[in-house]
């Protein structure tokens, strides 16, 4: 069985197959969140969204109908989801950027690239190895 996976470091995301690397964004959630102020908003959303789609459009047909196995070296995530389970984290982190209260900005940018990838990608889970 083919498999994808997505390494979350500290300095940048990157998208296997098997042992092939489709993408690298040196950055990692930073970079998804560049520009953002000390409070996130709705905006740097957004911005994110885009910037993620950007990132995976030119390889998200070899992702189509796999898993997602996630090496987590940051610790930031901590179960395995669902593409329902990714939804209702990205909109309950959205809920709370939209209403001021606090987040993590990492586990927001995390969150957004896990929806996209599931999305776009059409995966059928998204298994963590924290």
């Amino acid at each position: 069985m083919t498999r994808a996976f997505l390494a979350i470091r500290a300095d940048a995301y990157e998208l296997r197959i098997g042992a092939d690397l489709l993408a690298r964004l040196d950055g990692g959630a930073a970079a998804l969140l560049a520009g953002a102020g000390e409070q996130l908003r709705a905006i740097d959303i957004e911005t994110a969204i885009e910037r993620s789609e950007d990132w995976l459009m030119p390889v998200i047909r070899a992702l189509h109908g796999l898993e997602l196995h996630v090496d987590d070296s940051t610790g930031r995530l901590q179960a395995s989801f669902t593409p329902e389970e990714i939804e209702h984290v990205f909109t309950h982190a959205f809920d709370a950027v939209a209403h001021g209260r606090p987040v993590d900005r990492e586990s927001v940018a995390d969150s957004i690239l896990l929806r996209e990838l599931t999305h776009h990608g059409a995966l059928t889970r998204i298994e963590a190895r924290p």
